[in-house]
């Protein structure tokens, strides 16, 4: 048998997924349980007896209201693109406002055959870049005011190309799709800490009754959902390395990649903000908004939280890889 690297980095991706989605159906599963159980309580305090809900027809019930459960939830998944570009105030911007950036955009997605996607630009001073949508050909490039500020030519024609590899590699749809349910329970917890991001723009939380029933079932599945959350955030790290090796592939410049993470990571450092830091949206933007924080300042406990949890590898770990790969092909 083939004990390659990129052999086991296939296999422990779709050992991932096949956690994930199991992680999916049981939290469903569980869901449908705790609403049929509610509705059984109800009919007996209604004083009609649980004759109803005897035998197998509890069965079909159940399953019946889990496959109810998934269906809304992947129904309410088609708002998601529109709603993480709503919540950033982003606009849709014309190739006569941003001449270069939509040179720079074209010119790549074009080298690596994807459709150009179309730009959007958030009116914010924190440095982020984003892509959403469920396939390339409504693929969205989301870039915001601070970070065409920050950054350079060749700094940002990086960030560009990471960017478009996320694209090329269907990132955003995969991720999505495999972490239904726990970021269901992140939309629920994002409600429950304050004022959602976005609420500025008069964008309220995606979080719906789905959204709690799905959390109640994995409040009964505890372990998966750890085990899921863990998964998913060491799955979404793969892709952050894999898209900074497509950058690097397209553009020729890892030095350029690496000097923009910096100066992100930097930058959100300096000017903490609250934009984005409890928002799905951050695990999709190229330098983590929590992952900026000094890690000097939290204990060991909340270190080791972050670390098992965090959707992007810590950018000295992924400017360290850069350099790695850029000497390897050298060599």
């Amino acid at each position: 048998m083939d004990w390659s690297p990129d052999r086991r980095l296939q296999l422990w991706i779709a050992l991932s997924l096949s956690v994930l989605v199991l992680t999916t159906l049981a939290a469903a599963l569980a869901g449908g349980i705790v609403v049929v159980f509610i509705a059984i309580t109800l009919w007996a305090f209604a004083g009609n007896g649980a004759d109803l809900f005897a035998g197998g027809i509890r069965t079909v019930l159940v399953l019946s209201v889990s496959g109810i459960i998934l269906s809304v939830l992947l129904w309410g998944e088609r708002n998601a693109p529109d709603h993480a570009i709503a919540i950033t105030g982003a606009q849709q911007v014309s190739e006569e406002e941003y001449p270069e950036l939509f040179s720079t955009v074209r010119t790549i997605a074009h080298q690596v055959a994807v459709p150009v996607p179309a730009i959007y630009v958030a009116p914010t001073e924190t440095p982020i870049s984003l892509t959403t949508g469920f396939t390339a050909r409504t693929s969205r490039l989301v870039v915001s005011e601070g970070l065409l500020d920050a950054l350079g030519e060749s700094e940002r024609r990086a960030v560009v190309a990471h960017e478009v590899a996320h694209v090329k590699n269907h990132d955003a749809a995969v991720m999505t799709s495999a972490t239904q349910p726990v970021a269901a329970a992140e939309r629920v917890k994002e409600l429950l800490s304050g004022p959602t991001a976005g609420i500025e723009h008069g964008v309220v939380s995606r979080a719906d009754s789905t959204d709690a029933v799905l959390s109640v079932g994995l409040a009964l599945v505890f372990p998966l959902w750890i085990l899921s959350r863990s998964l998913s955030s060491s799955f979404a790290r793969t892709r952050e390395f894999a898209a900074d090796r497509g950058a690097v592939a397209i553009t020729g410049e890892p030095a350029a990649l690496a000097s923009a993470l910096k100066k992100i990571d930097s930058s959100l450092d300096e000017r903490p903000t609250t934009d984005f830091r409890r928002t799905s949206i951050a695990a999709f933007a190229i330098v983590e908004p929590d992952a900026a924080e000094s890690a000097g300042n939290l204990g060991p406990l909340t270190r080791f939280k972050r670390r098992l949890f965090s959707t992007h590898p810590p950018t000295k770990a992924r400017i360290e890889r850069l350099k790695a790969d850029y000497e390897k092909r050298l060599n």
